[in-house]
């Protein structure tokens, strides 16, 4: 089988240790994950019913001598870990063990950026021995755009209210799990351009209605329209789609062989990664989430009603 177009990242069954037995269908599987670079000054956190932020000593589980996969290297970082995040998830719910990791790490990255990545996940359940999957595909940072102040608690607390309507809107699995799909692909790059592409082709899939002439202008647009309609600030935002687009597509025709400046590259790149996070907060956080989530997912004809609205007047 294919592997699904999902947030998993990666291959089922690949780089694991420890193998769990069958297991019931109410069985609820303990997900653990050390959070690396994980600058938050707190102890434990409530993130929702089956998500949780945990201090250093909550879990023990890579000291077990079952889990043949860890290295030397693992288990010291597992130990100088300050969080581990858990999930609890029954064995046949809608997300998996990789999806409920990813779409946190999402959240995060739309909340504040940071250097925070997921190496390792452990899984138990009552009856099975413990098992650890090596976890390829990490959150890349760009240098530039992260700093150093740690994630206050208000800014968790918006985590918490946005992780649930994150994860609702990949289940629903329609035009929105597209772009976050690719919003993801770009965050686990490590190629600018790649990245850049991704994020690009997630603001078009989030904003696109029609074919035909004058693409640009019409997507730049419509990002205008998103930010308004969601009361976030959209000074210059056409200028600034207008010449991101212009990079990605600079990028997309093989023109951007000779970009050398790592530094403008880099800038670029965070501005980019910027308006993506935006667009995503806009859907995910303002007070108007639930009327653009449901237009968003819409087909052509409702998205363009609600894209070009007020054009005729202004």
């Amino acid at each position: 089988m294919r592997p699904r177009y999902d947030l998993k990242g990666g291959v089922r069954g690949k780089y694991q240790s420890g193998t769990p037995t069958e297991t019931d269908s109410a069985t609820v599987l303990r997900v653990w994950a050390p959070l690396i670079d994980f600058p938050w000054a707190g102890e434990d956190k409530h993130l929702t019913e089956d998500t949780q932020i945990r201090n250093a000593s909550a879990y023990r589980g890579y000291e077990s001598p079952d889990l043949e996969l860890l290295a030397p290297l693992d288990r010291t970082e597992c130990r100088d870990a300050s969080h581990w995040l858990s999930v609890a998830l029954p064995v046949h719910g809608m997300l998996s063990a990789s999806e409920s990791l990813n779409t946190f790490l999402l959240a995060l990255w739309l909340v504040q950026p940071t250097r925070t990545q997921i190496k390792l996940r452990f899984m138990e359940s009552p009856n099975d021995k413990p098992s650890v999957v090596r976890i390829l595909d990490r959150f890349q940072w760009i240098r530039g755009q992260v700093s150093d102040a740690d994630i206050s608690d208000e800014r968790l607390a918006s985590l918490e209210g946005l992780l649930p309507r994150l994860r609702a809107a990949y289940l629903q699995g329609g035009r929105l799990r597209n772009a976050l799909v690719l919003t993801f692909r770009a965050c686990v790059s490590a190629d600018w351009q790649a990245a850049f592409i991704c994020w690009a082709g997630a603001l078009e899939s989030l904003l696109t209605y029609e074919r035909g002439a004058g693409l640009t202008a019409r997507l730049a647009a419509a990002h205008q329209r998103l930010l308004d309609c969601s009361g976030m600030p959209a000074d210059d935002s056409v200028a600034q789609f207008k010449a991101m687009y212009d990079l990605r597509s600079t990028i997309l025709h093989g023109r951007s062989y000779d970009r050398d400046q790592n530094a403008d590259n880099l800038n670029d790149l965070a501005k980019c990664s910027d308006m993506v996070r935006g667009a995503w907060r806009a859907i995910l956080v303002s007070s108007k989430s639930d009327e653009l989530i449901c237009v968003l997912e819409s087909d052509d004809d409702v998205r363009k009603r609600f894209f070009t609205a007020g054009e005729a007047s202004g």
